[in-house]
């Protein structure tokens, strides 16, 4: 393992020691796995910039949620309060666990507060508009990636399908020897169903051919 270390002071807040003296160990990367990103050079019209009154709505939203004298010393790991309530459980010959407060979870009462509500939907119409609606969105969203991914199947299968000449196949009365999964191919170029039996596949394509 390639390491490296760096001398760690004591940290101490009001609140107690935060972070304890001593040498923390720090994983450096291979020569190998050493990453140089790509640089984009991006002109003024290309990058997207935030409006006047974009930037005034969030920060007010940020005014709304900051956290005053924040400090992750000040929350439990619910991971260990739960190893910590399972050793006391067994110690003790309890049944039960005690409950675990996890107090990194968003406080959604402070959240629902009216003034936080209010700047967080004026954010929202700052940023999509007035009369933007989520769910609508994420629909339309959904259906146009369900509809890219169709699409791509049917490109694909319509490239497979080109390799074959079907007429040809049909006339000689090859079709019966070729897989059900070959002759799905020519069913999902032409938008057909693809369900059934092979025979029922088969007579599909041969309707389709004019046979």
């Amino acid at each position: 393992m390639n390491t490296g270390t760096e001398k760690q002071e004591e940290v101490i807040s009001l609140s107690g020691q935060d972070e304890p003296p001593g040498m923390h160990m720090i994983y450096l990367p291979y020569s190998d796995d050493v990453r140089y990103p790509e640089e984009v050079h991006l002109t003024s019209g290309d990058a997207p910039r935030a409006t006047d009154e974009q930037i005034k709505k969030a920060s007010n939203l940020l005014r709304r949620i900051d956290l005053k004298h924040f400090s992750v010393s000040h929350f439990a790991n619910p991971g260990l309060q739960k190893h910590y309530g399972i050793l006391e459980a067994l110690a003790l010959g309890e049944d039960e666990m005690p409950d675990i407060k996890d107090e990194t979870l968003p406080d959604e009462e402070g959240l629902a507060r009216p003034g936080v509500v209010k700047a967080i939907e004026e954010f929202k119409a700052a940023v999509f508009g007035e009369n933007y609606d989520q769910e609508e969105a994420e629909a339309a969203a959904a259906k146009g990636g369900a509809s890219k991914k169709r699409k791509a199947i049917a490109d694909a299968a319509s490239q497979k399908s080109a390799a074959y000449d079907w007429a040809d196949l049909a006339d000689n009365g090859k079709l019966k020897d070729m897989t059900v999964m070959d002759l799905k191919t020519y069913l999902t170029a032409h938008g057909l169903p693809v369900s059934g039996k092979k025979d029922a596949i088969i007579s599909r394509i041969l309707t389709h051919l004019g046979k």
